[in-house]
């Protein structure tokens, strides 16, 4: 529950700053500054320092192949896309290797990406986003590194990239369709359409190439036994390497070889997969290799059940070395780099071989399967969760991950296995690919489940990282059962006391939070507490973890006093433990800064927020996306005062941050776009907002679908805004689907609902569908109050939006017994000087009016002024809304004289706040020119009226009622304003 934003970081060997790092980052051969992200467009490659991400050429022998052919493709035309397809071994890549190595001086960025599958091509592009501009792997996910590259390549012409060994043209689509300058090469088995590309079909060697390829790395003179041996192998240069390897390395004559080839050819391959005659080729040569290698037969296999590029060096023992040379020495793996960074890789086809050489259940397959295993577990990196410097290496390890538990059939996987696909999940969950890490969840508590029992106390951790997936993808519906299985075990296999059982606790609590179960997550919120405290003391950094979610889940039942304490003491924690100026004290000071600002105690909120901005800035640099979340807090801070016109720059700064850090679709940008729309709408520039509104609900929808329950809170903005237009024909369908996907997510009682439908409500109140509006408000009402108790502020909120409706279809008298109930739930629940209590206060003086009852209202505006500006401040717009409501009344009574200045002054608060050009200013001008009639001083009053025209045209068009009735006014001398209207809650659901 804690409120600082996730820190990512794309790209091998790249890292993401969390805690307390700050100046300078190096990561290997990476060396940069914290905080220096530029837009794409802005990075320059000099020719005298070009960019070469490419792969060295394999061949020592290079024939039977056209680079000429290939550079006058490729140079036709300032930018080009080329195919190079063919079967697999037929040296695809190699002919770009080769080409690459021939012209890279001609090209100043250069770079290879092995594009078997988007989230390799993905992780390549990042790679190449980081080499061209380090510091975008400080901050982010691969997904926005490898779109800030394509940026780029869009934006500068001469460069060279290769995607090698793409499968599907679909795989590739979206970049070939991004990019339309430079020289993009791709490499394929796939003889298939490739729209927008020209093909270049790459056949077999000739007869004399490939006699020439076997002659010159065998050593052995041309003559017909070579020739036949070349047939044999269909002129394929891959097995015409391998084979001569395996001659020059064993000495063995081509006579015997071609015996032994004939005699006993490798098994076929068990199934036909594309480049079958290929793979066939090649599956003749195994049993000659696996003769030669020995005891390194064993070491082929296993790296023939992990990824078959960049398997880190690392994962393998000195005991190895003998057997990597051996295959090296065969071209059976290839070897990049040295020492720490040194990488192996193994042609696809002759991995796939091997895999499919013995039967699954074979010993030799399952030892190497074990070996496998128990090398990435000894690799493993850090916990994912807490430990940013281990990304990196989890980014280098997931890729093997993958490949060995694709190798291992389900049902009778090494229980181990169980253990490394929870940790890489974790990572994946904590980097936002929440699919995949439901997907690795599901799989790892099967495995353990078998392997332990499903009682054993490890279980209730598989438990808890499934419940977290589901509940990050908006189903904690499905992750509840989870967790309280989890719980149950985890209660039957320690004492009452045991800190998993603090966690367990913890875990369950926030899923019922997440399902509007608030009241029941409080007892496990505080028994979770206790046993915290109780194990590691009162002043441990985990207890002021347990406070905070404890507060935040208080501050949802109405009871911010509760939780105002409980923040209070968790900040005292994390200062006493980290020091006062630590990231992580940050966390506890925005927490009490909105528990704060919810309590009605505005004027402490700043000086929290402006101490938490100040610590994030010095940690992390000033364009870090952490900082931006507490740009975005602080600016919460102004609005709640009446300042938004000091929260809009705060709010531009942070959506320019998370833009430059993060890219333009990362979900991070959609809360900030949305608070920047709120606020624009608070500055009565709805039609700014609503554009704003639209592109964060189209990021929301493509990061998690259009069901996901996020979604109803863009909806529900974008309905918000179209109200505020005066479209609320359009905003209904908005308002509906938003009700719609969270009935879906959370069923028919959760308590947002009840915002949603009161929105809704407003919105048929406007069409003039008040008795529809009027049903809906009546199911909020109890929506809220089965979720929380009468006794709750949403609860008075929902009875004084229903006063609201009931006195606009003439019930007034129950309007008045609804919104004298709100005021009275208010008072008890958040004191009579509480900000909302004026609101109440107010209202009910409005229906009291239009009873008849003119002598009651005076008192109950005058509280309410009272109330608001002890509150608020003497320069708040709620201020100007109770200055205003006040002076119309004194002068309804023939007061003039006294509602002037009150007037005057609404105006003024109003001007100052907004500016001149906001809607609320036509009110303000109306009523104070009303009111200057009233005191006899017509002249004075036709200046203000002819300025409020010009003003509603502008704001609401020429035909908009308000300007329809100043016109009048202005011909007839008559006043327009009629009596203020009562104050609905309409509520967005955007915050810092």
């Amino acid at each position: 529950m804690a409120d600082t934003p996730p820190v990512a970081a794309p790209g091998a060997r790249s890292v993401a700053v969390g805690g307390g790092v700050s100046g300078t980052v190096i990561t290997g051969d990476v060396r940069v500054e914290v905080g220096q992200v530029l837009a794409a467009r802005q990075v320059r490659v000099s020719p005298d320092a070009p960019v070469h991400r490419l792969e060295a050429p394999r061949a020592g022998t290079f024939v039977g192949r056209d680079l000429d052919g290939l550079r006058a493709l490729l140079t036709r035309a300032p930018a080009v896309r080329q195919v190079v397809h063919g079967m697999a071994g037929v040296g695809k890549s190699e002919l770009v290797r080769q080409y690459a190595h021939a012209y890279r001086d001609e090209y100043p960025v250069a770079c290879w990406i092995t594009a078997d599958s988007p989230q390799n091509l993905e992780l390549g592009l990042s790679g190449l986003a980081a080499a061209l501009h380090p510091p975008i792997g400080l901050v982010g996910d691969a997904a926005m590194a490898a779109g800030w590259a394509l940026d780029w390549l869009q934006s500068h012409p001469g460069w060279l990239v290769v995607l090698d060994n793409v499968d599907d043209p679909a795989d590739v689509r979206a970049c070939v369709d991004r990019l339309s300058c430079g020289h993009l090469v791709i490499t394929t088995r796939r003889d298939v359409f490739w729209p927008g590309l020209t093909a270049l079909s790459l056949p077999v060697l000739d007869g004399p190439a490939a006699l020439e390829l076997l002659r010159s790395i065998a050593g052995e003179p041309p003559g017909e036994v070579l020739a036949e041996i070349a047939a044999e192998l269909g002129h394929l240069p891959l097995a015409l390497e391998q084979a001569a390897a395996y001659m020059r390395q064993e000495r063995r004559g081509p006579a015997r070889y071609l015996r032994e080839l004939r005699a006993d050819p490798a098994r076929a391959h068990a199934r036909s997969p594309q480049g079958g005659d290929a793979e066939r080729i090649i599956a003749r040569l195994w049993n000659h290799h696996v003769t030669a290698l020995g005891e390194h037969e064993h070491l082929l296999r296993v790296l023939a059940c992990l990824a078959p590029d960049d398997v880190p060096r690392s994962l393998f023992g000195d005991a190895w070395d003998d057997g990597l040379a051996v295959l090296a020495s065969y071209s059976m793996i290839t070897r990049s780099g040295r020492d720490e960074t040194e990488t192996i890789s193994m042609h696809r086809l002759f991995q796939s071989v091997i895999r499919h050489g013995l039967d699954h259940d074979d010993p030799r397959q399952e030892r190497a399967r074990a070996t496998a295993l128990s090398a990435l577990m000894g690799a493993f990196p850090g916990d994912p969760a807490t430990d940013v410097s281990s990304w990196a290496a989890w980014r280098d390890l997931l890729p093997h991950i993958d490949a060995l538990a694709s190798r291992c059939r389900e049902g009778d996987e090494h229980t181990d296995l169980s253990l490394l696909l929870a940790r890489a999940g974790v990572f994946l969950m904590v980097q936002g690919r929440h699919e995949r890490a439901h997907d690795l969840a599901v799989r790892a508590l099967a495995i353990a489940e078998r392997g332990h029992g499903p009682g054993h106390p490890t279980i209730a951790t598989f438990l808890g990282n499934l419940a977290g997936a589901l509940s990050n993808l908006g189903r904690p519906g499905e992750a509840l059962p989870l967790e309280a299985r989890a719980l149950a075990i985890a209660e039957a296999a320690h004492r009452p006391d045991h800190p998993e059982i603090a966690n367990r606790l913890g875990n369950l609590a926030q899923i019922l939070h997440d399902l509007g179960r608030s009241a029941e997550a409080v007892p496990l919120a505080r028994r979770a507490l206790a046993i915290t405290q109780a194990s590691y003391g009162a002043d441990h950094p985990r207890v002021a973890l347990r406070l905070s979610n404890l507060g935040v889940t208080l501050q949802t039942l109405g009871r911010a006093a509760e939780a105002v304490p409980l923040f209070r003491q968790a900040l005292a924690v994390s200062e006493s433990a980290f020091g006062p100026d630590h990231p992580d004290t940050a966390t506890p000071l925005g927490n009490l800064a909105a528990a704060l600002r919810v309590a009605g105690h505005p004027g402490e909120v700043l000086p929290l927020e402006q101490r938490a901005l100040a610590i994030t800035e010095a940690a992390y640099g000033p364009d870090h996306p952490h900082v931006a979340a507490r740009l975005g807090n602080l600016a919460l801070g102004f609005s709640s005062l009446g300042r938004p016109a000091e929260a809009l720059p705060l709010e531009e700064r942070a959506l320019a941050i998370v833009e430059a850090a993060l890219g333009p679709g990362h979900p991070e940008m959609a809360l900030r776009l949305g608070n920047l729309a709120a606020t624009l709408h608070n500055l009565g520039r709805p039609g700014e907002a609503l554009p704003l509104f639209e592109r964060a609900s189209a990021i929301v929808e493509t990061a998690l679908g259009p069901d996901h329950p996020a979604m109803a809170t863009w909806l529900n903005n974008r309905a918000h805004s179209l109200l505020a237009l005066g479209r609320p024909r359009e905003a209904i369908p908005l308002a509906e689907r938003a009700i719609a996907v969270t009935e879906k997510a959370f069923g028919p009682d959760h308590p947002d609902l009840a915002v949603l439908l009161d929105n809704l409500a407003l919105g048929l109140r406007d069409t003039g569908r008040s008795a529809e509006a009027l049903a809906l408000l009546e199911r909020c009402l109890s929506i809220t109050e089965a979720a929380y108790g009468p006794d709750h502020p949403q609860y008075a909120s929902e009875l004084g939006n229903l006063a609201v409706i009931l006195r606009e279809t003439g019930r007034l008298d129950e309007a008045a017994d609804m919104e004298r109930r709100a005021l009275a739930v208010a008072e008890t629940l958040l004191g009579p000087g509480h900000p909302r209590v004026g609101v109440h206060l107010a209202n009910l003086a409005v229906i009291l009016a239009d009873l008849g009852r003119l002598e009651e209202v005076t008192p109950l505006q005058e509280r309410a002024l009272a109330i608001t500006e002890e509150a608020c401040g003497p320069d708040h717009p709620d201020t100007a809304v109770r200055l205003n409501n006040l002076g119309t009344t004194l002068n309804d009574a023939g007061r003039a004289e006294e509602a002037v200045p009150l007037l005057e002054r609404a105006l003024a608060i109003t001007e100052a706040a907004y500016g001149p050009d906001h809607p609320d200013v036509v009110v303000r001008l109306n009523n104070l020119a009303a009111a200057l009639r009233g005191r006899g001083r017509p002249e004075d009053a036709v200046p203000l009226l002819e300025r409020a025209l010009t003003l509603a045209e502008t704001v609401h068009g020429p035909d908009h009622a308000q300007a329809v009735a100043l016109r009048a006014a202005l011909r007839s001398g008559s006043d327009p304003s009629g009596r203020p209207p009562a104050t609905p809650r309409r509520r967005s659901g955007t915050s810092g």
